[in-house]
Formats: structure tokens, sequence, C-alpha cells
């Protein structure tokens, strides 16, 4: 699989860093979008992506820089030909976005878009991408990270994070995963790489960085970590596996 960082920022965009956005392909070459963050679908018209591709998109939780660029997405799903399901944290988010759909177009159903409620645990498999739903504490409705499954490689992205780090899943100490996608907003680098330290990962890569002087910390820090630390930039693209 590859993954391709379209958006790294955190809460806010900042001048070289779209808010949070991450694209997977598959080596079927179907795609799925994990968070929605602005400007996600220019970012991918100006690279003259092709959106027929996007299987799936799931959002880890309903904060605006997770899915901001979601309503563009939905809105512009048929001029486009984007045909997918869109997973969202909880009910109200479904309804919200459909009540959105409907004052916009007319009609709250979209013939090719279909909304779907994420639960702990796998929820979605198409034979290709297998994701399993890992409950987080970073507020006080739903909100997950993912762990994604194809080509016979593993990614968990944490999406955000408690601050106190008491959600960060304690399963990666016991199973093998190829990267952790991990925000370092809510805690401190040593923190962090506490956690990731613990993980049986082969390489970890750091998103979602407040404030950005944080940086020069979390790269100092990891010249001690026995795995290697990443920090993509938007554009940014991985081979997983």
């Amino acid at each position: 699989m590859n993954i391709r960082f379209l958006g790294t920022s955190f809460g806010a965009p900042a001048v070289v860093r779209h808010q949070q956005s991450i694209l997977l392909e598959t080596d079927c070459g179907d795609a799925y979008l994990i968070d929605a963050g602005a400007p996600v679908l220019d970012i991918l018209v100006n690279d003259r992506y092709d959106l027929t591709k996007i299987k799936a998109i799931f959002i880890t939780h309903l904060h605006g820089d997770h899915m901001n660029g979601l309503m563009d997405i939905l809105n512009l799903s048929g001029y486009f030909g984007i045909r997918c399901d869109v997973y969202l944290s909880e009910q109200r988010g479904i309804d919200a976005f459909s009540a959105f759909l409907e004052m916009m177009t007319g009609t709250a159903a979209v013939p090719n878009i279909h909304f779907r409620l994420i639960r702990e645990g796998g929820f979605y498999d198409d034979g290709n991408l297998q994701v399993t739903g890992v409950a987080t504490d970073h507020m006080e409705k739903p909100s997950y990270g993912f762990l994604l499954s194809a080509d016979g490689s593993r990614v968990y992205i944490t999406g955000d994070l408690h601050p106190s780090l008491r959600d960060f899943p304690a399963f990666l100490s016991a199973e093998d995963v190829d990267m952790i996608v991990a925000e370092c907003a809510h805690f401190s680098p040593e923190e962090l790489y506490a956690k990731i330290r613990n993980c049986r990962a082969k390489q970890a890569a750091v998103i979602h960085v407040m404030p950005e002087g944080k940086y020069a910390a979390l790269r100092k820090c990891a010249l001690d970590m026995p795995i290697p630390v990443l920090f993509p930039q938007d554009g940014d693209t991985y081979s997983i596996g």
C-alpha cells in the first residue's frame, strides 16, 4: 500500500500545511481517505487525481480540521464521479451532513454516497482493505483511531488522543504494524515517544504537531528512538510493506 499525506497541520491550516487528510492506495488501485480536512478536494483536483478511485472515506472524529473538506466532496461527488461510503463517528454527524445536503441540493440522499456509522472493532472489509476502529478519549463524543490492513501490511493511525495518552492502544505493544501515524498536538514529544518505544512498529510518522516549534524537539528526541521516525510534509508519499 501507499500512504500520501495530503494535509499534515494541526487544528488550523499553516503556511505550508493543510488540515489533516491522508490518502491510502492499495496495490489494486483502490483509494481511501482517512480524514478530510480542507481543502482536500482542491488538492486532489490540482494534482489531476482520479477521484473515481476513492471507495471510502473514514473520519476519525467530528472536529472541523478533520472534516471541513468533506462537504465539498459530497456536494461535487456527482460532478467528479465519486461513488463511496462515508464513515462518521456518530449518528448526529450523519444527520447533520444529510440536512446540509438537503439544504444545498434539495435532497438529503445523494445516490452515489452512502453514510455509515463507525463502530469499535472491525467495521469495514471490501476484500482489499480491512479497517478496525479503536475508540479514543479525545473528546466527550465518539472518536477513533484506525488500524488499516491491506496488501499484507498494517498501518495504525491514532487520530487525536487524550492529553494523558491514556487511550494510546495497548495492542500495539503485542502486535506488529508497519507504521504508526501519530499526532503530537496534545502532549510532549517525550510522552509520545515513550508510548511508541513500547510498540512493535517498523517506523512511525508524526503529524498534527502543535505548536510548529515542537518539531525541533521531536526531531532531536527521535535520534534516540529504536525505529525510524518520519515527519511528513504535505504531499509526501510512503510505500508501506
